[in-house]
Formats: structure tokens, C-alpha cells, sequence
């Protein structure tokens, strides 16, 4: 069973979708309602296979709810589909590599040919890929083994990640917009353009500076465009 959130400003939408996903027994309906902020709230809290979000809301519009749980989730992020009353938009939602894009009023039979082809989706990638606890990374022209548990947290510097273990730091060429889709999203988290730390690793909190525990305490910054999704990761608002 793969679980699901709709998020659309009209109530009788979000009702007609909530039906929809009643009568499909692979679904499991976590949340409905009617503000884009209390999904994005959701969505950092909790793991969600499938989101199906309106386009045109007043908090925040579809496409910036993609951008939001793009850059909170990365290659991590849920199912993605689209629904609006207005098919001009079809193209937009393609190019922000949503999955499907359904026209409201949505029928039962189109709602169900989506839902099929996400969970065949779903279920390919379940059967074929399992998550492993480290990565490999070039480092010095040799593919060195890294373990989830010991990053401490990782520095961008240009084209370069700078990853900071308990015992070396390791350089190697890739963006921080990649590793940050290799990484488990429960276990780190991105808090400045520059910076992502390992949860487990923080030790304190303060003002816009969050501590770590390396050899010796660090500070490291929080960044002002970050600050709420970190607050909220950390149940901290």
C-alpha cells in the first residue's frame, strides 16, 4: 500500500479526490486539505509516496510546493501529480518533472489510470532498489567507501562537497544538489546553500548557528531561506 496527500484550495476538490482514493485499495490517505503550507508542514515530518497538489493556491502554488520538496527532498522526493481546471498549465507541470498532470473536474477513470501506472512505477522501484548505508565517492582518484553514520555534516565549495568525518575531511568533485539526493532525507538535513548535517550529529542550537561535534565543538550557519524548514524538521516551531 503506497500513502498519499491531496492538497488543493477547494474543498469539494479535495473531497472528490479523497473518494477517488477510497474506492483503490493499493492507496492509504494521510492527509487532505485545503492549505499548501500545512501539506509542506506534512511533508517534512513524514515519508509520503504520492502527493497530488493543485496548481493555482493562494499560500503557495503547485509549482512552488515541487521546488519546495525538491530542495527538502531531492532524487528522494514523492510521486508528483498535478491537478487544475486549467490546461494551459499541462506543459509547466511536465517541465518540473511532475508524473502525471489529471484536468478537473477528474473522473474516477482517469483518476485510476494514473494511480495504476504510479504504483507499476512504485513497484518496479521497490522490487529493484534497495538502500544501501554508504556511498562511494571518488576521492584522490579512488573510490572510497563512505558510511551514512559517519558524515558529520558536508561543506559545498564551488564544484567541490568537502565531506567532514569524525576522523579526515574528503574532497571530491560533485554538487551539493546531487549528494543531496544520495543522501537519506530522516538522517540529513540541508540548512544553508552551503552546509548539510547529519541529524544525529547536531548538538545545540543557537540563533542562526547550529553546533556539531567533530574532534572539537563547531558552529556551523544557518541559512535565512532555510531557517523555517530546519525549525520544523527539528519540531522546534
Amino acid at each position: 500500500m503506497y500513502s498519499c496527500i491531496i492538497v488543493d484550495d477547494q474543498p469539494e476538490a479535495v473531497s472528490l479526490l479523497a473518494d477517488h482514493v477510497g474506492k483503490i485499495s493499493r492507496l492509504s490517505l494521510k492527509l487532505a486539505t485545503t492549505s499548501s503550507v500545512e501539506a509542506l508542514n506534512y511533508l517534512d515530518r513524514e515519508k509520503t509516496d504520492i502527493v497530488f497538489a493543485d496548481i493555482q493556491m493562494p499560500d503557495a502554488t503547485g509549482l512552488d510546493m515541487v521546488e519546495s520538496i525538491r530542495q527538502r527532498w531531492g532524487s528522494n522526493m514523492p510521486v508528483i501529480v498535478f491537478t487544475t481546471g486549467y490546461n494551459e498549465y499541462a506543459i509547466d507541470g511536465y517541465e518540473y518533472g511532475v508524473f502525471d498532470y489529471l484536468l478537473k473536474p477528474v473522473s474516477f477513470k482517469r483518476f485510476k489510470q494514473s494511480v495504476d501506472r504510479i504504483v507499476a512505477y512504485l513497484d518496479k522501484c521497490s522490487g529493484n532498489m534497495t538502500k544501501p548505508d554508504f556511498l562511494f565517492l571518488d576521492v584522490n582518484g579512488e573510490k572510497m567507501r563512505i558510511g551514512f553514520s559517519d558524515i558529520i555534516y558536508i561543506e559545498g565549495a564551488r564544484n567541490y562537497i568537502i565531506i567532514r568525518t569524525p576522523e579526515k575531511k574528503l574532497i571530491t568533485y560533485c554538487s551539493m544538489t546531487s549528494i543531496q539526493g544520495i543522501l537519506p532525507l530522516d538522517q540529513f538535513l540541508r540548512v544553508h546553500k552551503s552546509y548539510i548535517i547529519a541529524i544525529d550529529k547536531i548538538r545545540s542550537i543557537r540563533g542562526n548557528r547550529i553546533t556539531v561535534k567533530v574532534k572539537e565543538l563547531q558552529t556551523i550557519p544557518i541559512g535565512v531561506t532555510y531557517r523555517m524548514d530546519v525549525m520544523r524538521r527539528l519540531n522546534l516551531v
